[in-house]
């Protein structure tokens, strides 16, 4: 997600800067673009900020007005933000979330407090379009880490040669094949098994036709072709897919000439897992394959015979703002029946958060209320955020100092509760 650095408090909003000189008259507008001439000058002041057009007409033509909040200074766009409406995965639950994109201010108007006016804005708009979670990639984490976000959720990349990466024990051959696709005649194979892997799972965005063809099918560079390779079973059953580009790099004549970039990788069942990355591993003029986009629980470190040639890097991903705490506690199905009472701290953005909800939860069912007891949990927004998304659990954040909890049996059940059926994990940029 683009995102600049305002680093200055609400105190700086009183000054602005017009050809270097301050004025402390300046008028400030927090309000959505108002048409596509507007959104037009959105697209340019993000372009700006990150240096890049790159993929720019594809994100501005699934973008609408209304998506965004923008701050005006005298009347001229200083700064932008979008929220894309998302339905997401939740320990496999659908839940509305806002998608924050886009975010950056123009340098001539920095440190003046513009970007936390412009996100306060977004997350009460998004508390009244009753989307209760805000998710975000941060290109730095301490620019949203001030406005309550926590981390939902970590990224893995692979980056191997494929001669070195067999697998311990050798691929059963069950009769399957691959077949290989072009996006658009892949489309409609490859989508049921996209829903079926994706319904169970944790941060997972229900993938609309747009996001598919600007994030799935986008290729790495313009112009680049972009493969599907689907895997049938023996019934000719698609059981899943990989996403990818191939490309000539530059290497000594024994070194291969070729990298494969995979963007997506789904299997429904461990022989298609296996075929797959056998296929991927068939690339014999490849002498490097990357994968941004892995599952922190995908298997291939205990399947292959020496997994440290993945080279194997985890970094932060998704970051998860709690915008409706009642709404948000109730809306995910919990691994375990229980009774908390939590409170929640230090919310200047979101001040309706704070307070003591009672959380019960029974089954798939949850519910959230307020409650005038002692909290068993207390904890800020950004750490209620982390146990939502079964990112860490409510020992983990008691050890590091940043949750308090009342005795050891509160922390037992949060743990129980809080966990999901799979790590929080989601596969698209936006």
């Amino acid at each position: 997600v683009p995102g600049a650095d305002e680093r200055a408090g609400d105190a700086g909003a009183a000054s602005a800067v017009s050809a270097g000189v301050y004025s402390a008259r300046m008028s400030i507008d927090i309000r959505p673009c108002a048409d596509r001439d507007e959104l037009r000058e959105y697209a340019r002041i993000v372009s700006y900020v990150f240096a890049s057009e790159e993929g720019m007409d594809d994100e501005l033509s699934a973008t609408q007005p209304e998506w965004t909040v923008c701050a005006f200074v005298d009347g001229k766009m200083a700064s932008t933000l979008g929220v894309w409406p998302f339905t997401v995965r939740l320990n496999g639950s659908p839940v509305p979330m806002g998608g924050v994109t886009a975010v950056g201010t123009l340098p001539n108007y920095r440190r003046r407090g513009l970007l936390r006016r412009t996100m306060r804005q977004a997350l009460e708009t998004m508390y009244e379009r009753r989307q209760p979670l805000a998710i975000l990639w941060a290109s730095m984490a301490a620019i949203y880490q001030r406005f309550g976000y926590g981390l939902a959720s970590t990224g893995v990349t692979y980056r191997f040669d494929p001669r070195l990466a067999a697998l311990a024990a050798p691929a059963r051959d069950d009769g399957g094949h691959i077949e290989l696709l072009t996006p658009e005649a892949a489309y409609p194979v490859i989508k049921p098994l996209f829903i079926a892997w994706a319904t169970p799972r944790n941060l997972v965005i229900h993938r609309s036709a747009e996001l598919w063809r600007v994030s799935t099918f986008r290729p790495p560079k313009k112009g680049l072709p972009v493969h599907v390779a689907v895997y049938r079973d023996a019934d000719g059953q698609p059981q899943g897919y990989a996403v990818y580009s191939a490309q000539g790099v530059e290497h000594r004549p024994d070194e291969g000439e070729q990298e494969v970039r995979v963007a997506e990788f789904v299997a429904l069942t461990p022989g298609a897992w296996a075929a797959l990355w056998e296929f991927l591993r068939a690339h014999d003029l490849a002498r490097r394959v990357e994968w941004k986009g892995v599952p922190p629980d995908d298997p291939a470190p205990e399947l292959l015979l020496e997994p440290r040639v993945l080279n194997r890097q985890t970094q932060d991903a998704i970051w998860m703002r709690v915008v409706d705490a009642a709404s948000a506690l109730a809306a995910r199905p919990y691994g375990a029946e229980g009774r908390l009472a939590i409170g929640i701290v230090a919310d200047p953005e979101c001040p309706w958060n704070e307070g003591t909800w009672l959380l019960e939860a029974s089954g798939s069912h949850a519910e959230a209320r307020r409650f005038d007891g002692k909290p068993d949990l207390t904890m800020p927004p950004a750490v209620l955020a982390s146990l939502l998304a079964g990112h860490r659990s409510a020992t983990f954040h008691a050890r590091a100092g940043r949750l308090e909890a009342a005795d050891d049996r509160a922390l037992r059940l949060a743990d129980a509760m809080f966990r999901t059926d799979y790590a929080p994990f989601c596969p698209n940029g936006f």
